[in-house]
């Protein structure tokens, strides 16, 4: 199992699959769907401080699901190009075409060491067409700090690389819905 999501995440083509008439549905996989939305697929987050980065921790996002299926498999896979322990600490969060929220995910890492590596594997549901992440309390922007001896986190100059099978639109907020007495103020 582990070698099949450690597949899929090396090879995100083949977790969407290529559409067409795969698994004997007719329809075409929600990873083919994805491929055409349009939005940028990497977002690199330099450092806030003026110092020179200690490296990056990159989050990769991948969500796939095949041909027919009712719902979806988001993986976020957290990899510490860093010289540095890191921390995670974020929300994800996707929304559908018209902006409306479809899902939400929190992502923690307690301690991910140099060269380290962890995933996170989550269920999802379709209509996805944009990933956002939103730093957890505690965190600022980009949501990633340094582990200090005693399992203490502190801000550190670390790049964010995001990647994403779905477009990343980050500061993206959820569309509240506008309440009655909202809309007879605008007559």
């Amino acid at each position: 199992m582990a070698l099949l999501l450690v597949a899929m995440t090396a090879f995100p083509a083949l977790a969407g699959g290529k559409g067409g008439k795969e698994g004997g549905s007719g329809g075409e996989s929600q990873g083919a769907m994805w491929a055409t939305l349009a939005g940028p697929r990497e977002v690199v987050v330099a450092p806030p401080q003026a110092s020179e980065s200690l490296g990056t921790v990159a989050v990769i996002a991948t969500m796939w699901a095949g041909s027919g299926s009712a719902k979806c498999r988001v993986n976020f896979v957290v990899e510490n190009y860093s010289s540095a322990n890191v921390a995670l600490g974020f929300i994800a969060r996707t929304f559908g075409a018209k902006d409306e929220l479809v899902d939400n995910w929190v992502v923690s890492v307690a301690a991910l060491p140099p060269s380290g590596r962890t995933g996170r594997l989550f269920s999802c549901t379709l209509g996805a067409t944009q990933l956002t992440i939103v730093p957890t309390a505690g965190y600022d922007w980009p949501p990633a700090k340094c582990v200090k001896a005693g399992e203490e986190t502190e801000m550190c100059p670390l790049t964010l690389k995001l990647t994403s099978t779905v477009p990343i639109a980050l500061g993206k907020e959820e569309k509240k819905p506008e309440k009655p007495e909202d809309k007879k103020a605008k007559k």
